[in-house]
């Protein structure tokens, strides 16, 4: 076993397909107010924390209801596409059958505690991850490095062993100022509007030990 690397992921677009159910309850929040989100403002709220998708949200587009009203609208609108749609993403249950034993595994999300128990509740993820990492753990969350840098610690792993698959501009800039191996997932975001991550796969079924091992041979 590999044990001395450690492979992070992400949650929303990386290890559940939920960015295009984000989007819709979204959609549906914000066309209650008369507002349409944008096609390029997608990019600024992905890998944000809740909090921070509201204080964004709600300032960019001048939104004076209530913050907790407005907020729970977007929870309740969230979870029924969840509750309908709710899946792993293409090739991530593969991908952990090719890792389990040869690698130590984690997850760092920036979805809040109460959301992430719940999907934890209808997809096993504390049976997947050894540790978890989720949103309000760290004072700051990505792109500052605190969440990945707890992640670490979990594992007691330094940056030059851990590799970190994200697929947000938020995400990858964390992972990147973390000093870990970042690999980005397209599909959220345009490829031009990516920090530099080390490696951009188009599909988790580019992810095994050669790409791995490849990896962390770059210096």
């Amino acid at each position: 076993m590999n044990a001395c690397k450690l492979i992070l992921f992400d949650l929303d677009g990386v290890t559940i397909d939920t960015e295009p159910l984000y989007a819709k309850g979204e959609i549906r929040l914000f066309k209650e107010y008369g507002i349409t989100i944008p096609q390029e403002d997608w990019k600024l709220f992905r890998g944000c924390t809740e909090e921070k998708f509201y204080d964004l949200s709600m300032n960019r587009y001048g939104v004076t209801e209530d913050r907790i009203i407005f907020q729970n609208k977007g929870r309740a609108y969230v979870r029924e596409e969840f509750e309908k749609h709710l899946d792993f993403m293409p090739g991530f249950n593969a991908l952990i059958k090719r890792l389990n034993g040869q690698y130590l595994i984690g997850l760092v999300t920036a979805t809040p505690e109460y959301m992430f128990k719940w999907v934890d509740g209808r997809l096993n993820l504390s049976d997947i991850f050894e540790h978890i990492v989720y949103g309000g753990m760290t004072d700051k969350g990505k792109p500052n490095p605190d969440p990945y840098l707890l992640g670490m610690k979990q594992f007691n792993i330094n940056a030059k062993n851990t590799m970190v698959v994200e697929d947000s501009v938020h995400g990858i800039q964390a992972g990147l100022n973390a000093n870990t191996k970042v690999v980005a997932l397209t599909g959220s975001v345009d490829v031009e509007d990516m920090p530099p991550a080390h490696e951009i796969i188009n599909s988790l079924n580019e992810i095994d030990t050669n790409f791995i091992n490849s990896l962390f041979k770059i210096l």
